[in-house]
């Protein structure tokens, strides 16, 4: 087993996201490709690369990883110890995505919407926000508006440094959360 899969299984530990065998189960694979890309571009240490694809950043050597050893999904079985810093990324990302409250109607969509959005803002980095919309509705029509502006809003928190916090930085997150209301 790579070491990269250990991490990953890891992380479904800690969340205590216990799956149902990816070569079984479509929702477990969509679920463990969003999820691991959205660690990984949160800094989570993993070599796996992933490039966009009809459901969002998708991983050849993930997949590879989770066929060939589809048990340690059910199981969760690793020793992989999870670090300060890892348990840092894992609390934002379970905060503002996988708790979120759209989360309890739209969970596949918002997944596919955030992890979208955010390898756009990583690969056209210059792109405003009116962009980075038009561009994923491109890419994936079938979302609807709201969990799209939802996912821009919730990737730019998931981005965001404290140290760039300011008084008119404040005003544009409290804006946009209400719009999220």
């Amino acid at each position: 087993m790579s070491e990269d899969f250990k991490k990953v299984i890891s992380v479904l530990k800690y969340w205590d996201m216990y799956l149902e065998r990816p070569n079984r189960d479509y929702g477990s694979r969509f679920k463990i490709q969003k999820l691991t890309y959205l660690c990984k571009s949160m800094g989570f240490p993993l070599k796996y690369q992933f490039t966009l694809y009809i459901s969002g950043p998708y991983s050849t050597g993930l997949t590879r990883d989770y066929f060939n050893a589809p048990q340690l999904i059910e199981t969760l079985e690793t020793d992989y110890i999870l670090n300060e810093v890892d348990l840092e990324i894992l609390d934002k990302i379970n905060e503002y995505v996988l708790i979120h409250p759209i989360t309890n109607n739209y969970e596949s969509e918002f997944l596919e919407a955030v992890s979208t959005v955010d390898y756009l803002k990583k690969r056209y980095p210059d792109m405003l926000d009116d962009e980075i919309f038009a561009k994923t509705k491109e890419v994936k029509q079938y979302l609807k508006d709201s969990i799209v502006v939802i996912a821009i809003n919730t990737v730019k928190k998931l981005l965001f440094k404290p140290e760039f916090l300011t008084e008119e930085v404040e005003e544009e997150i409290d804006i946009w959360d209400k719009a999220e209301d």
